[in-house]
């Protein structure tokens, strides 16, 4: 068997606590930091139809772009790297069976966990460059919007809504290409034990429900989503 059953078990849990957290999350009855910071979104897009100049807006928007293409762009280097682990993976299993503080391995299962590290960050990847489309496609519609003189009627309402709809996404998918660091470090201590795989990805949720939910910022973001939510129209 190329890995022990221990390593199987840490490896299910390092793959459900990644890919699982947004099922996991909808288990908190309240809304996350990223959508309290969502309302605020639709308040910047409706505040933007009032502009006639919309330099500001856009130099917002392009801010965002810029802080995912680097992060995109970072992983693209990681990638390199998980790769590069596979040329040298036996080498390396012999350097680590030789160390009395790491789990003794072989080279197929060096290169099984090297593999979901490589999976981790590629899905990061992807993850991060479609954040950057989205957010691109919600500068687009801050640049189709109306006049300012035409901030009420329902075609700009519409567009407000669409933009800040897309850029709310694209935070989404920025915040998964995020996770996908997160657990890419945690997956590193498999290589030293299946145990401390298990524990580093427990100490990763609680960073991650910590901080979404408990954390300073999300108490002082406390109820700008209910405020948004009734000033919109319809609600």
């Amino acid at each position: 068997m190329i890995l022990t059953p221990l390593d199987v078990a840490a490896a299910i849990v390092l793959l459900v606590g990644w890919l699982g957290y947004p099922w996991i999350r909808r288990l908190f009855q309240r809304d996350d930091l990223t959508e309290r910071v969502a309302a605020a979104r639709h308040a910047w897009m409706r505040q933007m139809l009032r502009r006639d100049d919309r330099i500001t807006d856009v130099s917002l928007a392009r801010g965002l772009v810029q802080s995912v293409a680097f992060l995109a762009s970072t992983s693209v280097l990681l990638i390199s790297g998980a790769i590069g682990l596979f040329g040298s993976a036996g080498f390396v299993a012999e350097i680590v069976n030789q160390s009395p503080w790491l789990a003794p391995t072989t080279r197929a299962a060096f290169e099984i966990k090297t593999g979901v590290l490589l999976l981790i960050f590629v899905q990061t990847f992807f993850r991060l460059t479609w954040a950057m489309r989205l957010h691109s496609y919600s500068l687009i519609l801050v640049g189709a919007a109306p006049p300012a003189v035409e901030h009420t009627t329902a075609n700009a309402l519409k567009i407000a809504e669409k933009s800040a709809n897309l850029s709310a996404l694209a935070s989404r998918h920025y915040l998964a290409g995020l996770r996908g660091y997160y657990f890419g470090l945690a997956a590193l201590t498999w290589y030293v034990h299946s145990l401390l795989l298990v524990g580093a990805v427990l100490f990763t949720y609680l960073i991650l429900i910590r901080r979404e939910y408990f954390s300073n910022a999300s108490l002082l973001l406390d109820g700008l989503s209910e405020d948004d939510h009734a000033s919109r129209p319809g609600g």
